[in-house]
């Protein structure tokens, strides 16, 4: 554990979080928050030929699926322990100015993408011709997968199962993988029927059980706001003083879960729509604008208001969260959040199973999947018997790892781009045309 902590803490410096941040504001300022705009896209072109493992809107779902997991639920409730009610702000402000990088990472993946390689692993060989930091980007990414996108998401799930309905650990963990087998060994298109039939239906349920808890503590929104921006630049409630530790903790907690949630800025986003069909860069990093949208701004604060207004305490992780929708729904919650919770992990390791089979391919040619797939699952049952906080410094570790593989891409093959203006021009026939077919050229 100290090892671990003392990794992370190295890693997630002020170095990181400013990197994460001011790329971020690099790419919305570069084009004059055009990629805000893009979202206009999804209105004029729907994409497709069908002949690549995903349709757009499945790989928007398999994205959101990686993406919307337990990191809503549980990843928020350890945001709020680490950094108190002052790391939401900063979980919005790396919303916000991830939306710029997860555009960036969506329109460079779809131009270099190449058969067998997409997302960050593409445009880092093909675009930097650097295949050392593309097959490290790989590496950091297969690790991840089995972090964030593996072992927290069974940890979630064992915990809440346990404190709600008693089920042992060891239990949840083997039902865990072997539904998260029977899905992933079926192939991409398998998961992306799953994805897109799974993510808009526990979305849908779970933020109107949030609706009704909020509702129930509508008197208390006034002050979970105020404790918010206080806590965001540490504000002292009671002597108005403010105190730099209480800023480093906020924004730091703000900033990981943030990441972690909306994965903005680590290249998976990427890999997903790397292989959605369609040749429109405007359109796919639309797509990734609306997830970190749905994600943070909309599922994240959904659960940071639920635990400040219920007065929520004495847990951790999502047991907290569940203790929250207890106060706001009573024994309804039982019944309602750990079945959610469940569905969301599950669509979680099915994303990210799909997030590590890509960096593999682009690794290793195709081999060894079924290999990385077996052991994928088996990390599902070792999740849930972890102790909480290895499992999370494991992750933000391979975070970290991958953003600093993927943040050089962007930041020297972006500018090289045209502008994402070109997207809303319109042919002689009034038709959106695609970047891709506009000279968007690359030179060296």
């Amino acid at each position: 554990m100290h090892f671990l902590s003392t990794v992370s803490s190295l890693l997630w410096g002020s170095g990181l979080v400013g990197l994460l941040l001011g790329t971020g504001a690099w790419c919305l300022m570069r084009d004059r928050c055009a990629p805000l705009r893009s979202l206009r896209w999804l209105l004029v072109r729907r994409g497709g030929s069908g002949s690549r493992a995903h349709t757009p809107f499945q790989a928007c779902m398999t994205s959101l699926a990686a993406a919307m997991g337990t990191g809503n639920i549980a990843g928020v409730a350890t945001a709020l322990t680490l950094g108190g009610a002052g790391a939401v702000f900063w979980m919005w402000m790396a919303a916000l100015l991830g939306m710029g990088l997860i555009y960036a990472e969506n329109v460079l993946g779809c131009h270099y993408r190449r058969d067998g390689t997409a997302g960050a692993a593409a445009y880092l060989r093909y675009g930097l011709q650097s295949p050392r930091l593309a097959g490290a980007f790989a590496v950091c990414c297969v690790a991840a997968s089995f972090g964030m996108g593996n072992m927290t998401q069974s940890h979630a799930m064992a915990q809440t199962l346990q404190a709600a309905w008693r089920i042992p650990p060891l239990l949840t963990g083997l039902t865990a993988a072997a539904v998260t087998a029977l899905v992933i060994l079926g192939g991409a298109k398998r998961i992306g029927r799953f994805a897109a039939a799974a993510v808009p239906l526990v979305s849908v349920i779970y933020l109107a059980a949030a609706g009704a808890v909020l509702l129930r503590c509508r008197a208390q929104l006034p002050d979970a706001f105020a404790a918010i921006f206080r806590g965001a630049f540490g504000v002292d409630a009671l002597t108005g003083g403010i105190s730099g530790a209480a800023v480093q903790r906020a924004v730091t907690a703000g900033v990981q879960r943030g990441v972690f949630s909306n994965e903005a800025g680590l290249g998976s986003s990427g890999l997903l729509h790397g292989e959605a069909d369609g040749d429109e860069p405007a359109f796919l990093g639309a797509c990734g604008i609306l997830e970190v949208f749905a994600d943070t701004f909309v599922c994240c604060t959904a659960t940071a208001l639920a635990v400040l207004c219920s007065g929520a305490s004495g847990a951790d992780g999502a047991a907290l969260v569940l203790e929250a929708f207890r106060r706001g729904i009573g024994s309804a919650a039982d019944y309602l959040l750990p079945p959610v919770i469940a569905v969301f992990a599950l669509c979680t390791l099915v994303g990210w199973s799909y997030c590590g089979s890509s960096a593999l391919q682009s690794l290793t040619g195709g081999r060894f999947l079924t290999a990385y797939r077996i052991v994928f699952c088996a990390a599902v049952l070792l999740g849930a018997e972890l102790r909480l906080e290895a499992v999370w410094m494991a992750a933000d570790i391979a975070n970290a790892c991958m953003a600093y593989c993927n943040l050089p891409g962007i930041l020297l093959l972006y500018p090289l781009h045209n502008t994402p203006q070109t997207a809303y021009t319109s042919s002689k026939e009034g038709k959106a045309v695609s970047p891709c077919k506009q000279s968007c050229s690359v030179t060296k």
